[in-house]
């Protein structure tokens, strides 16, 4: 068995690689909501290549950073399949994310999908060592590493979408990163390397420890450059109503009262949403005014027009029975501010206005309701307030 050193400066270098391919990709997925499907999966796309480079980068400065007295080559193949399998497994995560409802059961998946993309990452990269050098593996290593990716991921992307702010986007990639960094070097622990008893001699299409360095220099320098775009506040996010402060309607509404406080409430939320255009509908009461972004431009929603109200993230997808709209307040803020009389809370993150229920289904345990006059649309009702919307609908 051949004695492993490690060089504490690569170490380093690849715990701070981890942490940087993290952040970027949190950061290319903050604001999504604002943006069409085609545009997400495009942010999507970014921020899996941002974070499967990460992973990939960081392993392999780890593997640089050791000193095992032979050297090692490693196939080109599985080195590049390693990679793939990061930013394909970490994508998916991402897109489930960003995709229908975010709940903390769907949080949790997107962590089990990212521990298992950084763990098989691992091994992969593990397995296209060749050479003159035999890789063994403990098994208590396998499922030390298994165990702290599944733990760390979940708490990571907890952190990071539990809040979708620049300060809980920072916490979430410094664990991601140290997760990533724990799961490798944990695995290494475990790992065990030894000289063949035969030498050979290694064929030409094996890329060698000083190729290797040059390639994971090359994608370092990307992500660091990626991570200091990202960094910087509007740098990469394009500009959207999720990249902004979230309370500037609650102060157009605090502010409304006179023509002059409409005034200097529609010039602050005008810078604050990129200085779109102020549009809605004078017969509204203020009270009931409920703000919205379509076509770059901020508009009100009267109340008794909205169908439904559907939660996303920190934010709210609104609906006036035909179409559906970002809204920037938050459902429990959007709650507070309706008439309680006519909406009903039918779940966690479905807001709906009885006026416009047209149907009640139950299907075993599961209840819905149709709301809309046009397109009818499923409303799912939790267990738990059934009763209440059966009371509400004189059921």
């Amino acid at each position: 068995m051949l004695e492993i050193i490690y060089v504490p400066y690569l170490v380093v270098a690849s715990i701070g690689v981890a942490i940087m391919g993290s952040f970027t990709s949190l950061r290319l997925t903050s604001g999504l909501a604002a943006l069409s499907a085609q545009q997400r999966k495009v942010r999507i796309t970014q921020a899996a290549f941002a974070l499967g480079g990460g992973i990939w980068s960081m392993h392999f400065v780890g593997m640089l950073s050791i000193k095992i007295g032979i050297p090692i080559f490693y196939d080109p193949l599985q080195t590049l399949g390693s990679a793939l399998i990061a930013i394909l497994l970490t994508g998916s995560a991402l897109m489930s994310l960003h995709f229908g409802i975010r709940t903390r059961m769907r949080i949790a998946l997107a962590g089990v999908i990212t521990a298992m993309g950084i763990v098989s990452m691992h091994y992969v990269g593990m397995s296209a060592i060749s050479g003159n050098c035999i890789v063994s593996y403990g098994t208590g290593g396998v499922l030390l590493a298994v165990g702290i990716a599944m733990v760390t991921c979940i708490l990571a992307m907890e952190l990071a979408y539990r809040k979708r702010s620049f300060s809980a986007t920072v916490c979430g990639s410094i664990v991601l990163g140290l997760a990533i960094s724990a799961i490798h070097y944990s695995a290494m622990l475990f790992t065990t390397f030894s000289a063949a008893s035969s030498l050979f001699v290694v064929s030409n299409p094996a890329i060698s420890s000083a190729n290797l360095a040059l390639i994971v220099a090359i994608a370092t320098f990307l992500t660091c450059g990626w991570f200091l775009l990202t960094a910087v506040p509007g740098g990469a996010t394009p500009p959207d109503v999720r990249g902004t402060d979230p309370e500037p309607a609650n102060r157009l509404t605090a502010q409304a009262g006179t023509g002059n406080r409409n005034r200097n409430a529609s010039a602050y939320l005008s810078k604050a949403f990129d200085k779109t255009l102020l549009i809605h509908d004078p017969t509204a009461e203020l009270s009931t005014r409920i703000p919205y972004e379509r076509d770059k431009t901020l508009r009100f929603l009267s109340a008794d027009t909205l169908a439904f109200a559907r939660a996303d993230g920190h934010y709210t997808r609104i609906a006036n029975g035909d179409h559906e709209f970002f809204c920037p307040w938050s459902i429990s803020r959007l709650e507070k501010s309706l008439n309680s009389a006519d909406f009903i809370r039918t779940h966690r993150s479905y807001l709906v206005n009885k006026n416009f229920i047209t149907g009640f289904r139950r299907n075993g345990d599961k209840a819905l309701c149709l709301v809309g006059k046009g397109i009818e649309k499923e409303i799912p009702v939790s267990r738990s307030r059934v009763s209440d919307v059966q009371a509400t609908l004189g059921l």
